[in-house]
């Protein structure tokens, strides 16, 4: 299973005149702190902006009334540095205290209150929350669209973030639309080289990721890649989406040489701007550890996928479904070393994850079914083998159609199972269905 796309850096707009009654000095501090903010947030400077937004805080809680857009902005300010740093459940507190306070102070129809939804989206999805955050891009959607029209820059944006969830849920019929619409007027309000436009360009190439498109998606990340360095300069973070998906994409090309420098500059780009312990170094390790196990380097991809997944374990809610993703990557590389008693185990878990959170006729879900089934038939246990086969082969039929060259795998691997079990009619017959789709593909 491939890493799927984390949370990106999130827009701020400053804060809104607030007219209290208070003294012009601190108003001046306030506004002071607030554009030393954005600059450092922008420039990826997470620890040092947490700093400043603690500071915003502090001083606009002594603004009059208590409940201010100086505060509010702060308070947004300070969560969604907190999500960028990984530290997703001290994000949800400043971030729903936002959006209250803005809605009282500036309205439910407001622009910010627009924007403090887009971020708390964000941080839902990274919190397990799939249902809240399509909510709250749906909100943020119908504000924007009223107030500044269907061709508005921050409304991509939120376009943007409703495309990535879809896609991060299988849904690309619904996703793709909405992402190249998102693309049309970034391009079109901000300008081919904008680092937004690759954000974008990024997320469409997981959909042709996803459909297996890979030539496609290469193009689409090395014209990201091209863009950021261009405009972010070449150590910036918004780097590691990219270079981790495009190393994805050279293996799926068969390019492994070609990936590897690749792989190592995003996760040295992570742990700079990161730190080493952080979760936002989950999707670059993951892409180093897929490499590991592409090359048989075995122990090495082993240890990467553990690391990932402790920090998973330590910052997300346990049925999150890149904890399945890691869970899933780990039982690989047992598989491989011939560990199948310590495979299982993991598959079952990541399989319960992915049901629950994808639906049971995903496509990530067959995978783990036909592993799982490889895992039992190891085991001995060919009853659940052929279950876990049966599942697996109704949901690829659905997903890809009879005659395609995945249902041939699953075929192939019933074929094997029923024959173990003594059952050779039925093996013969499975064989013979797969040997038709394998002639048929040539």
């Amino acid at each position: 299973m491939k890493s799927l796309i984390p949370m990106l850096v999130l827009f701020l707009l400053p804060a809104c005149a607030g007219h209290q009654a208070n003294s012009s000095a601190a108003q001046e501090e306030w506004l002071r702190l607030n554009r030393e903010f954005i600059t450092l947030y922008s420039g990826a400077s997470y620890e040092q902006a947490l700093a400043t937004a603690r500071k915003e805080v502090d001083l606009a809680q002594g603004f009059m009334p208590r409940d201010n857009a100086e505060l509010a902005t702060s308070l947004n300010n300070l969560g969604v540095t907190y999500a960028a740093l990984g530290r997703y459940e001290e994000a949800r507190n400043p971030l729903e205290r936002a959006l209250a306070m803005r809605e009282q102070v500036l309205g439910r129809s407001h622009a910010e209150v627009a924007t403090t939804l887009g971020n708390l989206g964000e941080l839902y999805v990274n919190l397990n929350q799939p249902s809240e955050a399509e909510d709250a891009f749906i909100r943020a959607l119908e504000i924007r669209e009223a107030k500044f029209g269907s061709e508005d820059a921050e409304l991509a944006d939120t376009l943007s973030n409703l495309g990535e969830l879809y896609l991060r849920r299988g849904l690309l019929e619904q996703g793709e639309p909405l992402l190249r619409r998102a693309l049309s007027i970034r391009e079109k309000q901000l300008g081919s080289g904008h680092p937004q436009v690759a954000r974008t360009l990024d997320s469409l190439a997981g959909v042709e990721q996803a459909r297996k498109r890979f030539s496609q998606a290469r193009t689409l990340l090395e014209r990201s890649l091209t863009i950021k360095v261009e405009a972010l300069g070449p150590n910036h973070p918004w780097l590691i989406t990219t270079l981790s998906s495009l190393v994805e994409v050279l293996m799926a090309q068969g390019m492994v040489a070609d990936a590897e420098p690749l792989a190592r500059r995003a996760v040295a780009i992570g742990e700079r701007a990161y730190g080493p312990g952080s979760v936002r170094m989950a999707h670059p390790l993951t892409a180093l550890g897929n490499l590991m196990r592409a090359q048989s380097r075995l122990d090495e991809a082993r240890e990467l996928y553990g690391r990932v997944l402790l920090l998973q374990e330590q910052a997300l809610p346990a049925d999150h479904i890149d904890v399945a993703i890691s869970l899933g990557n780990l039982a690989s590389v047992h598989y491989a070393q011939g560990r199948f008693a310590e495979a299982k185990p993991l598959y079952e878990s990541a399989l319960a994850i992915s049901e629950a959170n994808l639906s049971r006729d995903h496509g990530d879900v067959a995978q783990l079914l036909h592993n799982l089934g490889v895992v039992e038939r190891k085991l001995g246990n060919l009853d659940q083998a052929k279950s876990a086969f049966m599942r697996a082969l109704a949901i690829r039929e659905r997903l890809f159609g009879m005659s395609a060259p995945i249902v041939a795998d699953t075929l192939e691997a019933l074929a094997m199972t029923v024959k173990d079990a003594g059952d050779e009619g039925a093996s013969s017959m499975y064989r013979q269905r797969a040997e038709a789709i394998r002639a048929q593909a040539r």
